[in-house]
């Protein structure tokens, strides 16, 4: 399970909420398409709890939203979102992925003669 700060969780409960108010569903139909406690939704909404990673998928699926949404603010700056994409990689696993990215954008570079 990933461990994120309270501000995160209230973040993504936020989404989850206005995902939820979107696809027109109370918090009680939501727990029935999920099969679980309509306390759940509300703990998850209010930032009490979070969705371990691997059960997003379903929530995305279940509220007909892309992963994305719960994560990206769309009024965020392309530098917050970056930080926001590179917040989801577990800390173990962020130096491969900045590794990826720079040998990336020197091929690109390299590439275009730049």
């Amino acid at each position: 399970m990933v461990h994120m700060s309270s501000e995160a969780k209230k973040k993504l409960g936020e989404r989850i909420r206005r995902a939820r108010l979107d696809a027109d569903l109370k918090q009680s139909d939501l727990a029935e398409k999920l099969g679980i406690s309509q306390g759940v939704i509300s703990n998850v909404e209010t930032g009490v709890s979070t969705i371990d990673a691997p059960d997003l998928p379903r929530w995305a699926a279940a509220l007909g939203k892309p992963i994305m949404f719960f994560f990206i603010d769309e009024d965020m700056t392309r530098h917050e979102r970056v930080a926001a994409v590179l917040s989801m990689f577990p800390e173990e696993r962020v130096d491969f992925v900045l590794q990826m990215l720079e040998t990336l954008a020197l091929t690109l570079r390299e590439q275009n003669g730049s």
